[in-house]
């Protein structure tokens, strides 16, 4: 294994990294959606997992798309560079809910 490969399978981990994040956070939105009664309530009871910097309004959906899309740019260089079935796979998943969660942020926002 050469660096060059070694280089683009950290990238693909780091993608990874950042695609749990914006999973996590709609997963705690479908578990707290549950827990209310009120739509307003269950917004208060969601901020309340987060610290107070990301309290606002569109907080939350600002930090899911860069993520997302910084997982994107990541996985789409070693998409192409690395050569083993399985990380090409791996590339492949992540670009695809990556690009799914980056446009379901956008659509959130209108």
């Amino acid at each position: 294994m050469t660096l060059n490969q070694t280089k683009f399978k950290i990238a693909t981990l780091i993608s990874l990294m950042c695609l749990l994040i914006p999973v996590s956070i709609y997963g705690l939105w479908i578990y707290v959606f549950d827990l209310g009664t009120t739509q307003f309530e269950r917004v208060t009871i969601f901020k309340t997992y987060f610290p107070e910097f990301l309290g606002g309004r569109w907080s939350t959906t600002i930090l899911g798309i860069l993520l997302c899309a910084i997982a994107i740019v990541l996985s789409g260089i070693s998409f192409s560079k690395l050569l083993s079935k399985f990380w090409k796979s791996l590339n492949l998943v992540i670009l695809i809910v990556a690009g799914l969660l980056f446009l379901l942020n956008i659509f959130s926002m209108m």
